[in-house]
């Protein structure tokens, strides 16, 4: 998950640079994002988040305690305090979706949350803060919200190629040791494409996936295909 940030000098260099582009006497067309849908920015006026399209207009305005930049259409804004994903218990936030019209899509009802990525969006119940004290599960909504794949997961990342890495068990991160977990990657429909072996993972690209065996100094990388056929044995 990534917190995406609205430079000024950002704004205004790329503002100049549509202005010097459309110097012709055609129309300038609204910039739109890879999948078509108008593109909007996250800014913040008086200390709460809205949207501006690439003129500098408020589109949606200023109303949550967070906002990311748009997915595939849709955004996570989070309503209530601390609305961040390094609290210990961030119980009193609640995160949900917004689509470019600034309708909610999904009502902030979820600890945490990651963008859309392939139609699906993780999403967490429970203490999902930094250091859970409480129970919590990691699940993956579709676009109107509905939960398709049943909150089952420590750690539930995006989809990539079809595929979505996942960890069972405790899952907690040492610094020494690593992850307490296995990781394993799922499908669109939750079922487990490669079942959980592995004591670390990274996303699939361009058909392969780098995965670990081992903690710490014993740690051995090797890669997988999206089979789960190793075509590298993990070494060091």
């Amino acid at each position: 998950m990534r917190f995406f940030w609205l430079s000024a000098s950002l704004s205004f260099c790329f503002l100049i640079g549509c202005f010097q582009k459309s110097a012709s006497t055609d129309a300038v067309k609204p910039a739109t994002s890879k999948d078509s849908t108008p593109l909007l920015l996250p800014v913040m006026v008086g200390g709460k988040w809205g949207y501006i399209n690439t003129s500098g207009q408020l589109v949606i305005n200023p109303q949550f305690d967070n906002a990311w930049e748009f997915h595939e259409g849709m955004a996570a804004v989070c309503i209530g305090k601390p609305c961040t994903l390094w609290e210990s218990s961030p119980n009193e936030s609640r995160w949900g979706f917004v689509d470019s019209s600034g309708k909610l899509i999904v009502t902030p009802q979820y600890s945490t949350v990651d963008n859309f990525s392939e139609g699906l969006a993780s999403v967490c119940i429970g203490d999902c803060g930094y250091k859970p004290t409480k129970p919590f599960s990691r699940g993956y909504i579709d676009r109107d919200g509905k939960l398709v794949i049943p909150a089952q997961f420590a750690i539930a990342a995006g989809f990539s190629e079809g595929l979505a890495e996942v960890c069972i068990g405790a899952c907690q991160w040492e610094e020494s040791t690593g992850y307490s977990g296995k990781f394993g990657f799922i499908d669109h429909t939750g079922h487990f494409a490669i079942n959980p072996q592995y004591d670390d993972v990274n996303d699939f690209k361009n058909g392969f996936a780098k995965v670990t065996l081992g903690k710490g100094k014993d740690a051995k990388n090797g890669y997988v295909d999206k089979a789960g056929k190793v075509i590298w044995q993990p070494s060091n």
